[in-house]
């Protein structure tokens, strides 16, 4: 404990004139980003919180996936990034429950409609086929509706680059027998672009579950993926422009069911596919957008001994679950004076699901349960219109104020808004505020599943609030932001231990709050240090008959103090290191505590010009021992090596 808090202090009090983040992050006020506001737009003329991963930071994290890299970040916590390969990685960003992060590809939002919080896997995508990864944090439901409740992640795809033709690979090695490979084509023939790409990774793995005795010889838990990635690019005419985007990936896992147990005969298999058009129209005053996309998920888990027992319930479970989301938008980004911009759209969704359960009793003769829910019947649709104003740099002065409507074909309506106002001082100081509301549709789950499932459900619903601060100096930049949400009808599992009846309902109402700093300091020309630091509380509060609520603390797995902290140097024009720290505080699940944790990564490449660079990553090098999951392992000191080509 007194390790982790001298390092903790050290590392506050070098930050203490400039705490900052890898230079080769983009300036977060000098940075272009097209997530804020759905179009090209100067950091400094937006009130939102957002910060830029350039694609030179994730080139100095090679060997990374995208959870790592994320689970670096200001108010993120990715619950399963430090746990055996294959396990689906939970992205909580400020306090908010699994599913209330918006993630984008390419602005197009993915999800999984077949589960309960209808969250993405962010397994299915590979670092190597980023351009950059945008974050902005707070309600963003006005622009993004359902789930940005919290906050959006769009991940941005790579560019074709201008040669005819170019290729890539890349391999590498690491812990736990862990085996990757990839290949890319990319080029720019006229106006046609086009880039390819195929990834291929394989891992023991090590147990899932925790062995308390030490003794019983859990085996491990293996893992092995293949992706397929695909952007086409046409120039048609001088003014449209379109994009396809494909992406494929099929992962199979070995991981245990549950906590403290080993399951040698329980496996997933997971499959996902997202095909989009993008289309863009430049026109004299702004561009219009037409989007489509269609994802497709299917995941198939089956388990054939964990129940097995005398006195157990079932010996064989297989269920399907298969998820299709069609989305439609259309949306304008124009600018009706120099310093007013409007953004206004629609957009549609329809989901259905296909949910097929076999399960055998563990009783005399063996009798088969089977439920099916067909997706005539298990589905949602959702229309949606939205307009904002954007005021741009009236003499420093920045207001962005808007409405969405969203109509669903089970709940009805819903209305957000957006107040989001700002002020650049000297190009150098930014005062922002912004008082926005979100929310979250039930999930097919949530509505369907039989026993469990309500059709009745309501969104849940939140208003919240932030304001902060920002300066940038000539080697210096500072952030600070405090947030405050409120959500109402909370969808909760509700169970009667009398009665054991059992379903989700609008019950609850939670309150989350908290403060977040982070600052960029570049030390030297060569010697950059990043730290960020994150504060978050919350309660949740039950209504109880005769008007006495219950309120209790709820952050599930989410501590209250997190701090991140990365120094890279270039030592040599070709060769860059870096070291990060990382403290977790005290966290729950439920009301078990599960304690606090650190750790320390070590990184380095080294690049032979454009050809060739070989990088090492050393991860938990004190071989600390923790859990971000109660009864399940996380990864002890292990690495990962590789080389990558480009031609």
């Amino acid at each position: 404990m007194s390790t982790r808090i001298i390092l903790s202090a050290l590392l506050l009090s070098v930050g203490g004139t400039a705490l900052a983040q890898d230079s080769s992050r983009i300036s977060q006020l000098e940075g272009i980003t097209v997530t804020a506001t759905k179009g090209p737009q100067k950091a400094s003329e937006t009130g939102k919180v957002v910060t830029i991963l350039s694609h030179e930071y994730l080139q100095k994290n090679s060997g990374k996936t995208i959870s790592d890299i994320l689970n670096q970040q200001t108010g993120l916590v990715v619950n399963g990034a430090n746990n055996t390969p294959g396990t689906p990685p939970i992205v909580y960003m400020r306090g908010a429950a699994a599913g209330n992060v918006l993630i984008l590809v390419d602005g197009i939002p993915v999800s999984d409609a077949s589960q309960i919080s209808g969250a993405f896997d962010l397994n299915f995508i590979s670092p190597d086929e980023l351009e950059r990864i945008e974050i902005l944090r707070g309600a963003q439901s006005t622009l993004y509706g359902s789930d940005a409740v919290a906050g959006v992640i769009n991940i941005i795809t790579r560019k074709a680059g201008d040669k005819p033709f170019g290729a890539g690979a890349s391999v590498g090695y690491g812990s736990y027998n862990d085996r990757l490979a990839t290949a890319n084509v990319h080029g720019h023939l006229s106006k046609f672009s086009y880039l390819a790409g195929y990834k291929y990774e394989k891992a023991d793995g090590f147990s899932d579950a925790i062995d308390t005795t030490g003794h019983a010889n859990y085996d491990k838990d293996g893992f092995h993926q293949h992706s397929v990635f695909a952007k086409l690019g046409l120039d048609a005419g001088k003014r449209w422009n379109f994009q396809y985007l494909f992406n494929y990936s099929y992962y199979y896992h070995t991981l245990d069911e549950g906590a403290f147990v080993d399951d040698k005969d329980y496996y997933g298999k997971f499959k996902y596919m997202l095909n989009a058009i993008h289309g863009t129209y430049q026109f004299k005053k702004g561009t219009l957008h037409l989007l489509y996309s269609y994802q497709s998920n299917n995941r198939k888990i089956v388990n054939d001994s964990g129940y097995v027992t005398t006195t157990g319930f079932a010996k064989f479970d297989s269920t399907l679950f298969t998820s299709r989301t069609h989305q439609a938008e259309a949306y304008v980004n124009v600018d009706l004076l120099p310093q007013l911009r409007l953004i206004g759209g629609a957009a549609y969704t329809r989901s259905t699901d296909y949910q097929n359960d076999f399960l055998v009793f563990n009783s005399p003769g063996a009798s088969l349960f089977h439920t099916e829910l067909s997706p005539d019947s298990v589905k949602v649709k959702q229309i949606s219109g939205y307009a904002s104003l954007l005021l741009r740099n009236l003499h420093g002065f920045n207001l962005e104020v808007g409405d969405r409507y969203n109509h669903h074909s089970l709940y009805g309506g819903n209305n957000t808004f957006t107040f989001n106002p700002s002020y650049l001082l000297d190009n150098r100081h930014k005062f922002f505020a912004n008082i926005s509301s979100g929310y979250k549709v039930p999930t097919l789950y949530q509505l369907y599943f039989p026993g469990y499932g309500n059709r009745m459900l309501q969104p849940e619903k939140t208003v919240s609030y932030e304001a902060g601060y920002q300066v940038m100096l000539s080697k210096v930049n500072f952030r600070a932001t405090g947030f405050y949400r409120d959500t109402k009808d909370l969808v909760i599992f509700y169970f009667d231990p009398v009665t054991f009846f059992s379903q989700y309902q609008n019950a609850n109402r939670q309150k989350a709050y908290g403060a977040e700093a982070e600052m960029e300091w570049d030390i030297t020309r060569d010697l950059h240090l990043t730290v960020n630091y994150t504060y978050t509380d919350g309660k949740v509060t039950i209504p109880q008959a005769g008007g006495k609520d219950t309120s209790y603390y709820n952050l599930y797995r989410i501590p209250k103090s997190a701090l991140n902290a990365n120094l890279g140097y270039q030592v040599t024009k070709a060769f860059y290191a870096s070291v990060a720290y990382k403290y977790i505080g005290q966290r729950y699940e439920g009301p078990v505590a599960m304690g606090d944790y650190y750790n320390l990564d070590l990184y380095g490449e080294y690049k032979f010009g454009n050809l060739l660079k070989i990088f090492a990553v050393f991860r938990n090098v004190t071989d600390y021992k923790y859990f971000d999951i109660t009864g399940f392992n996380s990864r002890r000191f292990n690495f990962n090596t590789g080389l990558q080509l480009n031609f």
